[in-house]
């Protein structure tokens, strides 16, 4: 059973005795579990009825005998065993259960990679009713953005979805938080545009990382510089500005690789998961970039990710001496290897 079939399942209220709920997205194992304690027992009678453990040192014993209880002031008991996948010992009074469950009871194994091959997993899998939660792909990702906010009332724009997914990534909890941001800034029905969404996650910043990427891509140093000391004034993280350059240049790698096989602009504009109607200024701006320009600006962003976390220079000297080499002419350069030689010599 898939998240979106779990939704309906626990909503039906059709609970089967024994659940196991799988997956790498957290966020819809957080959904599901609220979800389960929402429908399975009334919130009046939630504290006599309700049971968490956690798989690393849970007596099974213990919890065995919880679920046998009869419920109180309530048709259903809940028992969820978090990081079930670190249960060691006597596993066998789990098996012992799962031949004969607790019809009044709701027992829920959570385990987001669970090993199949030891005994108390294959037998959940064939007794127990199971719930996968996969991660997004990149196209659902857009639309469970795009559903999100029409739950909350706002109507995003295919840019803005792009600007949540490029600036965020894919963690679900941060998204839903930008989502309710968004929501409390705009009224209901509101279409809300790239230029809303940049503004509101600037956070009160005068600049956004998006005016920086888009300098680099012309490689207007003066502009990056100036861009570069604002944001940074105004809190902006260091690694996550290397971050999201990075992500640019895995844009530019692909869209000229294609190019440069012969494709047209509009084929290779298929390969880059961005809104089509940012694609023209990004193919203006990668007309100043080679291949070779591309492949410079990796080393030197794995050179500065180095310089960072090493801390032996100031965050901002090794993201202006980013900007410089950048913007500069690669036969003007003369770096070599994965260390700035200005910073080289600093250290």
């Amino acid at each position: 059973m898939t998240y979106a079939d779990a939704l309906r399942h626990i909503e039906q209220a059709r609970f089967a005795p024994v659940y196991l709920l799988t997956g790498e997205e957290p966020f819809f194992i957080h959904q599901l579990l609220s979800r389960f304690r929402e429908q399975v027992v009334d919130e009046a009678a939630r504290d006599f009825n309700y049971d968490q453990f956690q798989g690393e040192g849970i007596d099974p014993t213990q919890v065995t005998m919880i679920a046998k209880t009869f419920p109180v002031l309530s048709a259903r008991r809940l028992v969820i065993i978090q990081n079930a996948d670190l249960i060691k010992d006597d596993r066998e009074v789990f098996l012992n259960y799962l031949d004969a469950p607790c019809e009044s009871t709701v027992m829920v194994f959570v385990a987001a990679k669970p090993d199949l091959r030891k005994k108390l997993f294959s037998t959940l899998k064939k007794k127990a009713m199971s719930i996968h939660c996969a991660p997004l792909s990149e196209q659902a990702l857009a639309g469970w953005i795009s559903q999100e906010g029409k739950k909350r009332g706002i109507d995003l724009s295919e840019e803005a979805i792009w600007c949540l997914k490029e600036q965020i990534g894919n963690d679900l909890f941060l998204i839903q938080q930008e989502l309710d941001k968004l929501a409390l800034h705009f009224s209901e029905g509101k279409k809300v545009s790239l230029d809303m969404v940049q503004q509101l996650m600037a956070g009160g910043r005068s600049h956004s990382i998006f005016e920086l990427i888009r300098a680099l891509g012309e490689k207007n140093l003066q502009q990056c510089l100036a861009l570069l000391s604002s944001l940074l004034a105004e809190g902006e993280h260091p690694l996550f500005i290397l971050t999201m350059l990075t992500r640019q240049w895995r844009l530019m790698a692909v869209a000229r690789e294609a190019l440069d096989a012969g494709k047209s602009e509009a084929a290779a504009g298929r390969k880059v998961p961005m809104p089509p109607n940012l694609l023209p200024h990004f193919f203006k701006q990668l007309r100043n970039w080679k291949q070779s320009d591309i492949r410079r600006a990796f080393d030197l962003c794995l050179s500065a990710d180095s310089q960072l976390k090493g801390g032996k220079q100031s965050p901002s000297m090794v993201l202006e001496m980013l900007m410089l080499d950048l913007c500069r002419p690669l036969a003007t350069s003369q770096r070599t290897g994965y260390t700035l030689p200005f910073l080289e010599s600093r250290s």
